[in-house]
């Protein structure tokens, strides 16, 4: 009975490390988080006797990935305005195409968003 016990707190003990892994992994936080796992278990003497270095490195691991956040953050909101700038653009040259009385059925959009005739390849504007 006992042995059943054991092993059920082993199976939940590594099921929630295995979530908590996955989480950190999916926030990249995954080097601080195994940082802290090695100082508070395998290296709890040397983060007892240099507690100041350990907590500093952990807080500079956890900066890296705030930084890294941000990075990621503005990396989307270029993306997201070039997007949107793309899809005003295409919509214009559509909208010209039309007032100049060019048959869309003759024109297709390119790689890099430009209206180019389908029989020429060549540039509507």
């Amino acid at each position: 009975m006992m042995y059943a016990f054991l092993s059920l707190g082993i199976t939940l003990i590594m099921l929630l490390l295995s979530v908590a892994l996955k989480a950190a992994g999916k926030l990249r936080l995954t080097l601080p988080f195994l940082y802290f796992l090695a100082i508070s278990t395998v290296l709890n003497r040397w983060a007892s006797a240099h507690e100041r270095l350990a907590l500093g490195i952990l807080a500079l691991l956890i900066l890296f990935t705030v930084i890294s956040w941000f990075v990621s953050l503005i990396s989307a909101i270029k993306s997201r305005k070039r997007s949107r700038l793309m899809e005003e653009d295409v919509a214009w040259q559509i909208d010209t195409a039309r007032k100049r009385g060019i048959d869309l059925s003759d024109v297709y959009l390119d790689s890099r968003g430009d209206l180019r005739y389908s029989k020429d390849d060549s540039s509507v504007f």
